[in-house]
């Protein structure tokens, strides 16, 4: 049966409770950082570590930039860096804003640990409606589980997008094959989509500082397996996600193999968002799946 403990950690002078859900036979722990934007800030397999943190990025007040970020209500940055909702323009910076606050502890106990974010006046600020959005994480054997549910807490329809960015170790990009199907891929969301390649790679152009792959109608699992240090890694999802991204910057020691509902600027394109009407809720759900090879 797996357990739940609770560890502090003090890092750049802030103290940051984390909650660790461990299956001692499959030897894997899972930890959430409820204060850090709600997330899982840690996934081990006997003792090795699977997720990917950038100091001192961990204990400042910034966008974070390691983990699992959770998106929403956006995927990437809308254009101009605005919603539009009633006519009215809202600032919103990249991947929205769940990610920059503090989630509170909503349960603990068999089914996991579930968080909780509620609209205040500081997010109405940047997009004006009522929610809650509660984020439940599990583990069973070296699956960890990801769970969102979306309430329209408010009196008129709701539009939002979706999305997760996870960071993984990797040894060097150019160790790391991925295994992955989907309709097209490219380096830019804008204009047409060319169709996808048969094998899905992921380098750096010359001169460039991050490498990225753009991609639509993704089959899910996605996977890759690093032959430098061992780690393959699969990332699932229900039918709430059609999108993926692959990204790694400044040749540091991580990819992201990110599960994507929406698009960048999707919000404000009429049809390629989610709407949720007054008390309406809707739940996805992810998986990853970590191995040694």
């Amino acid at each position: 049966m797996n357990q739940i403990t609770t560890q502090y950690v003090t890092e750049g002078g802030a103290c940051f409770e984390q909650y660790v859900i461990t299956d001692p036979v499959a030897k894997t722990a899972l930890t959430i950082t409820p204060e850090r934007g709600g997330m899982v800030t840690g996934f081990t397999l006997d003792g090795d570590e699977y997720i990917w943190t950038r100091r001192p990025n961990f204990s400042e007040c910034n966008r974070p930039r390691f983990g699992i970020p959770v998106l929403f209500p956006n995927c990437g940055k809308p254009d101009n860096g605005v919603h539009i909702f009633n006519g009215q323009a809202y600032p919103m910076e990249i991947h929205g804003m769940a990610d920059l606050c503090p989630w509170e502890v909503e349960s603990v106990g068999p089914d996991g640990v579930t968080l909780i974010l509620e609209s205040s006046p500081l997010t109405k600020f940047l997009y004006p409606f009522d929610f809650t959005v509660l984020m439940n994480y599990n583990l069973q054997g070296n699956t960890a589980s990801l769970s969102m549910t979306v309430i329209n807490e408010g009196d008129v329809p709701m539009p939002f997008s979706f999305g997760y960015h996870p960071y993984f170790v990797a040894s060097a990009l150019e160790n790391v094959d991925f295994d992955i199907k989907c309709a097209t891929c490219s380096e830019d969301a804008k204009g047409e989509q060319p169709a996808a390649p048969e094998k899905i790679t992921l380098t750096r152009k010359e001169g460039a500082d991050n490498s990225i792959r753009l991609m639509t109608g993704v089959e899910f699992p996605m996977t890759f397996t690093d032959k430098g240090n061992g780690h393959k890694v699969a990332v699932d999802a229900d039918e709430s996600f059609t999108n993926g991204v692959l990204w790694q910057q400044d040749a540091e020691n991580f990819v992201c193999m990110e599960p994507w509902n929406g698009w960048a600027n999707s919000v404000n394109e009429e049809g390629k968002h989610e709407v949720l009407e007054p008390d309406e809720a809707m739940t996805s759900e992810w998986t990853i799946t970590i191995e040694k090879v």
